[in-house]
């Protein structure tokens, strides 16, 4: 029963509770199709109730977006599948057209909320789904669907679902048609088998003499054959019969196996359940197959149903050869149930589940280990929640040992031995906390923990009816859970070479960077990293990460031509389905997306030994450089590198001991350019390629673009010849584009070229946009190859593009590269900045020195790169000519000094390209590039607000527009202004591990076609105490940008505040209407603020730094006792409240689950701060139920729930009469029950309606003669009707 409190007015308005009514069951979802460019997802719905349901208006109110017709009907035991493109589901699966519904609207992600409703938006059926344990696996990716075991089930629980097809819980396959067996009936195919033709496939067909008997493989000619026949030239065709018998329990799902050379045709009771290697259509004894050699081919029968009887099936199979005088035949069958595990990838829409059963096994979840990485002897509890209807039955713990240097995957044999039990408990004793709370528990002893030692895990769960089910689940590509004992990062002990000054390494220095472990055999190591016969072959692994392991991951090594040549080689690894890597920047801040694959990178400058010593900045900058310009670049973060193959994590007594134990060391950790790093960034899915050779090496398939190379062919073909100016528009992203060239520039990427060495991604809306890839030969001032990409033409082609392309050039220039002090300005800040992760300014010994000393002398270390560290003058052969390079210092403050100057105006001769001088050339190639004659003065800006630079007050004033010295054009066509934060550990107030804040990231700017020689910079961007850059720029008739003005450096004030603390409230929130049917609830979202001070107040420019998105505009006057109210949606409130002012609109929407809102006058300057709950002691009448938060001082929380259902915006919410108590109950899913206490001599009018806005309709009339409890029941689905009305002293 849900009770609600109603205040006592005029009359009450009061709905029914989001019950889950039950009997239409959200059956099964396939939300991630493979291939991603077949638009089959789709949600299908049960019907598990016993009478028809009308879905007339019924919708989807999260997860996708679909409204039912009117006249659509559920029948009992049947379904209705709603689909992303019901053409393409028709295509794809064999439904009846009147069960497929759609198209709707949006998508599904891989986890969110699908919620159903009904006309009147009661909730009828809601799945919270995920794509990880313990939620199927399999339905991410592999092409099956995720289905409900059974409709009965709690299907907001991971374990009331499977992956399509997966067998999991049955633990003894059933083979009814064995393979090599004898049973077998066949006849030579000289002639049709029977007549009528379909007779000899059925059972009851009486086998003549032309039948013969024999065991299989049935052929000729490859020695493989049990029953040898003569067929070779004499005929094409052989047919086969062989009864079978099925226990009364039929296999929901067969998985048919067919040995074959060339083709056949397989039929099960006369129904065609596969085809393999045969043409469509009718086949003859005289047809012939398509070309197969001899191998076994798998087919998943779903839903036997239909097809399998209880007793005798009979099997028959057309096997077909190729030609008639073909060399060799052969023909063989099984029929099983699936292994365990084992997916179809086949959905099952409109149809019994293929994971159906009458009984699951128990549900579980919640499957934890603690501590999450113990230390050596530390006992680890294993935890895990398990519910059954049937009560539980039995909860076993099975772990397994994996001790360093004697590793084993799931692949290998020992992977199923040496498993020790544990039993589990829910009573309370032996580390379970608490009793009967379904949380089964077992304590692994101390004793097993070592240090490095992997522990796997698994569970066997049982209900009290015999249902048993292993966990992880039968689709998880990691078939067990899994955690690493670690006593921590010990100190190392090395030196530069052998026999040089041994230094130990503080455990501060080798815990500096987050440590990447990978656990894996000896030889598998040594194999994928320098044996050769091994190249791009993957090995089984263990990765542990921030104290997850990641099992049975996969390793290679990477790379084209480099993947040997410096000796410290890369890595790439794979990660399962699913539990892909969560990965953290070198701040500790968690990536947004898991990460599929990694790419580790040796920090070793392969092709240039000049550059050892560089510990892979050069890398890591020319990435960092092209995102902070705009670009799009992979992440890439500074790691600990450990491999654990050996017994012995740091041997000694060696000569090369400090080489042989797990270090590996310095590692850069790159960003796969796939689907994640779409997701990652918000940018829609597309095709991504990398180019090698000129082909693309497609990483990434978007659901809209063809699925083999011909978008990559076709846009290459094109860009290398002559183009219009629209197609070049239309066709690159030239903004990408632009900065892509400008970074290869100021880096001096050498090795890109055309055909070579990048990645291009293609958005759905057609623009491809270049990224950068492979940058192992950066900061060379000589020519090697292109150095550009044939993109260039666009330039040479049309005017307007180079001129676009110096525009950017030059603001590069001016923004981040032209500081020529010790410092370097923003790019030395950029360098400084990233240098620090590996390299601390306070530590005599850093992460640098260990790449020095464990790969300077390193016996892997190649020849040409042993001893290459810090060498000065050092020389460097490249395909321009010999140039040398000479450090300040031969340390690795020396080599970013060195790197510094090259992006930098340090060259004090006269440059050319490939003059072999590092100091300032790539600055003075991007230079040389940006260089233009026609183009204005540069203006110059100054400060004319008020003293203190007041964070509301920030103006801005600039000298007139003067065209330059060029007579090409005089003409005044725009002006720019920008404004950045500039925070660094020499800025006030900056933040202490948080990221540096460079003018490059601008925090607000404003173009104009007019001239604007004064700004005012809204108070909305501004940060109280930031350090900000001020600049402008102005541009000719040409389109060409002048220089940024000189910037003003300034920090930003606090003004006065303390009138609107004092006067400002939030005096009503709605921050979670009722459900309406059909329409978003949060549009009916509001909040008011409220004027009590006694003076008039200026609220423009005030702004909510949290919670929702709104600038109080220009002229937002508040007098004492006004209210200014916003909301999301001003037609909707309007539509409910008549009359209502809604004075402005918000972006975002209140959380329902309680957040902080706060009103600021600048960030860092608040004026009013809400922190709102939705559960006590905040009001819960509040959270969903209709009713909004109204200001109270007498209450716990200064808030209670407003006295009328939908709240009083823009007005006082008052109190004048006791709360009157109504309680209503669901007594079916058609029918509510209201009751209420009656006052003699009173008249109670019941209304009802479908809509606020609407009228409302008469429907009752209660009078009593004495004080009583009134009880009525409502329909709420017959009339349609949504909300009711109770109104007092009302005589119709």
């Amino acid at each position: 029963m849900n009770c609600y409190l109603l205040r006592t007015i005029a009359w009450f308005v009061f709905i029914c509770s989001s019950t889950v009514l039950g009997e239409i069951v959200i059956n099964e979802i396939h939300y991630d199709a493979d291939p991603k460019t077949a638009p089959i997802e789709f949600v299908e719905l049960y019907n598990a109730g016993v009478k028809t349901e009308h879905l007339g208006g019924w919708y989807f109110s999260n997860g996708i977006d679909f409204i039912f017709a009117e006249n659509t009907n559920l029948k009992p035991g049947g379904y209705l599948v709603i689909a992303e493109n019901p053409v393409g589901l028709l295509a794809q699966f064999r439904i009846p057209k009147n069960l497929v519904l759609g198209p709707y609207l949006g998508s599904l992600s891989g986890g969110e909320v699908v919620v159903l409703r009904n006309a009147v938006g009661y909730q009828v059926d809601r799945v919270d789904y995920d794509s990880g344990f313990p939620w199927p696996t399999a339905a991410s990716g592999s092409g099956s669907s995720m289905e409900l075991i059974n409709p009965s089930l709690e299907n907001d629980l991971g374990g009331s679902w499977r992956s399509s097809g997966i067998q999991g819980d049955s633990l003894k396959p059933l083979t009814l048609v064995a393979s090599g067996q004898g049973g077998w009936s066949y006849r030579e195919g000289t002639s049709e088998p029977s007549v009528p033709p379909l007779a000899w496939r059925k059972l009851g067909f009486n086998e003549d003499s032309t039948w013969k008997k024999g065991k299989a493989p049935i052929g000729y000619g490859d020695d493989d054959d049990k029953t040898v026949i003569s067929m070779q030239n004499k005929f094409t065709s052989v047919y086969l019969r062989r009864e079978f018998n099925v226990p009364e329990d039929v296999p929901l799902s067969l998985l048919l196996r067919v040995y074959v050379d060339d083709g056949a045709v397989v039929w099960i009771n006369g129904e065609e359940v596969a085809r393999v290697s045969v043409p469509s259509g009718v086949l003859r004894h005289t047809s012939l197959a398509n070309d197969h050699e001899a191998k076994w081919e798998e087919i998943l029968i779903q839903n036997t149903e239909g097809i399998i009887n209880s007793g005798e099936n009979i099997i028959a199979v057309h096997a077909l050869n190729a030609t008639r005088g073909s060399s060799d035949f052969s023909i063989d069958a099984e029929l099983r149930t699936p292994l365990p595990g084992k997916a179809s990838g086949t959905p099952t829409p409109g149809i019994v589940n293929s994971v159906f059963k009458y009984n699951a096994p128990p549900q579980t979840r919640q499957v934890t280990n603690e501590p999450e990485q113990p230390k050596e002897g530390d006992p680890v509890l294993i935890s895990a929640k398990v519910t059954d209807p049937d009560g539980v039955e039995s909860v076993v713990l099975s772990y397994q040992i994996v001790k360093p240097g004697r590793y084993f995957g799931k692949t290998d044999s020992q992977y199923e031995k040496n498993w020790k039990e544990l039993r589990m408990n829910d009573v309370g004793i032996e580390g379970d906390i608490m009793s009967s709370d379904s949380i089964y528990s077992a304590v692994i002893p101390g004793s097993v923990q070592k240090h490095r030692v992997l522990i796997r895990y698994r569970l066997y769960v049982s209900d009290s009816k015999g249902n048993t089910v292993k966990l992880p689940y039968a689709d998880d590509e990691q078939p067990n859970f899994a955690y690493f004992c670690y006593n921590g990062v010990p100190t190392w002990t090395g030196s530069n070479q052998i026999n040089a000054k041994k230094e130990t390494f503080s455990i501060d220095v080798m815990q500096s960077l987050p440590t990447y472990h990978l656990i894996a055999k000896n030889s598998d190591v040594n194999s994928s990293q320098y044996n050769s016969a091994f190249d791009m072959v993957r090995f089984k692994g263990t990765l542990v990460y921030d104290r997850k392991v990641y099992d049975h991951v996969e390793f290679r090594n990477r790379g084209e031509f480099s993947t040997y040549v410096s000796g410290k080689n890369k890595w790439r690894l794979y990660f399962n389905r699913t539990r892909g890597l969560r990965a953290r920047d070198n701040y500790g801040r968690l990536y947004k997306e898991r990460r599929k694959t990694i790419n580790l990178n040796g920090c070793a400058a392969p092709w240039m030994p000049i550059n050892r010593g560089m510990a892979g900045m050069e890398e890591a900058i020319g990435f960092k450089l092209n995102s902070l310009t705009g670009g799009l670049a992979p992440h890439a973060d500074f790691i600990h590198f450990r491999v654990i193959d050996n017994l012995k994590e740091a041997p000694s007594g060696s000569i090369n001991a400090q080489y042989e134990g797990d270090l590996w060391g310095l590692y850069l950790s790159v960003e796969h350019t796939d689907s994640r790093f779409l997701d990652e960034r918000g940018i829609l899915d597309g095709n991504i390629y990398k180019i090698e050779r000129s082909q693309g090496d497609r990483r990434n398939q978007g659901p809209t673009q063809a699925n083999t190379t011909s978008d990559w062919d076709t846009f290459r073909n094109a860009y290398n010849q002559t183009q219009s100016l629209s197609w070049w528009r239309k066709n690159i992203h030239m903004p990408t584009y632009y900065n892509f060239r400008c970074i290869n520039r100021i880096v001096s990427n050498v090795d890109i070229r055309e055909g070579w060495n990048k990645v291009f991604y293609h958005h759905p809306d057609g623009h491809w946009y270049p990224m950068p890839w492979d940058l192992d030969m950066l900061i060379i001032p000589e020519t090697h190859w292109q150095g550009a990409i044939n993109v260039e033409k666009s330039m040479r082609q049309h005017k307007s593009l180079k001129i676009e392309f110096k525009n950017r050039a030059r603001e590069l220039l001016d923004l981040l590269f032209d500081d020529a002090s010790p410092t370097g300005g923003q790019i030395g800040q950029f360098i400084d900045e990233h240098a620090r992760f590996i390299n601390p300014p306070d530590q005599r010994l850093t992460f640098v020195d260990v790449d020095q000393f464990m790969w300077n002398y390193h016996p892997r270390t190649a020849g040409n790169h042993r001893g290459q560290f810090y060498v000065s003058p050092k020389s460097q052969n490249n395909r321009g000519g010999t140039w040398t390079r000479k450090l300040k210092t031969k340390d690795f403050q020396g080599m970013m000094q060195h790197m510094l100057d090259f992006m930098t105006d340090t060259d004090t001769d006269r440059w050319k390209v490939g003059d072999g001088d590092p100091k300032g050339y790539g600055y003075n190639y991007l230079e040389y590039e940006a260089k233009w004659a026609d183009i204005p003065d540069t203006p110059e800006i100054s400060y004319i607000g008020p003293d203190g630079f007041l964070l509301n007050e920030l103006k801005f004033k600039t000298t007139p527009f003067a065209p330059g010295r060029s007579a090409n054009n005089q003409q005044f066509s725009g002006i720019q202004w920008r404004l950045a934060e500039i925070s660094n550990l020499k800025t006030p107030y900056f933040e202490l591990g948080q990221p540096w804040k460079y003018e490059m990231q601008s925090v607000w700017e404003l173009e104009s076609d007019k001239f604007l020689n004064e700004v005012r910079v809204p108070q909305s961007v501004i940060r109280n105490g930031g350090t900000y850059r001020a600049r402008v720029r102005v541009r000719n008739g040409t389109m060409s940008w002048s220089h940024w003005s000189s910037p003003l450096d300034f920090v930003a004030g606090e003004p006065d505040l303390s009138l609107l603390r004092d006067s400002l409230v939030f005096s009503e929130i709605m921050y979670h209407p009722h459900s309406r049917s059909k329409v978003s609830d949060s549009d009916y979202e509001f909040l008011e603020v409220k004027n009590i001070g006694d003076r008039t107040i200026d609220l423009s420019g005030l702004f909510f730094s949290s919670g929702i998105k709104y600038i109080f505009p220009k002229g937002s006057i508040l007098i004492p006792g006004q209210l200014f109210l916003i909301g999301r949606n001003k037609d909707a409130l309007e539509s409910v409240y008549p009359d209502l002012k809604v004075h402005g609109l918000y972006e975002g929407k209140l959380a329902n689950q309680g957040e902080v809102l706060t009103l600021a006058a600048g960030y860092g300057s608040p004026v009013l701060i809400l922190a709102y709950k939705d559960n006590a002691p905040w009001p819960t009448q509040a959270d969903g139920k209709g009713y909004s938060l109204v200001l109270d001082g007498a209450s716990e929380t200064g808030y209670r729930a407003s006295t009328l259902l939908g709240g009083t915006p823009g007005s006082d919410d008052l109190i004048s009469e006791k709360r009157l108590e109504i309680s209503i109950e669901q007594i079916s899913a058609r029918r509510m029950l209201l009751s209420f206490k009656a006052k003699k001599g009173i008249v109670y009018s019941l209304f009802g309606t479908d809509g606020l806005e609407l009228e409302w309709d008469l429907l009752d009339i209660f009078q009593t003669d004495k004080d009583q409890l009134v009880k009525h029941e409502v329909s709420f689905n017959e009339t349609g009707f949504r909300f009711f009305k109770l109104a007092k002293n009302v005589i119709p």
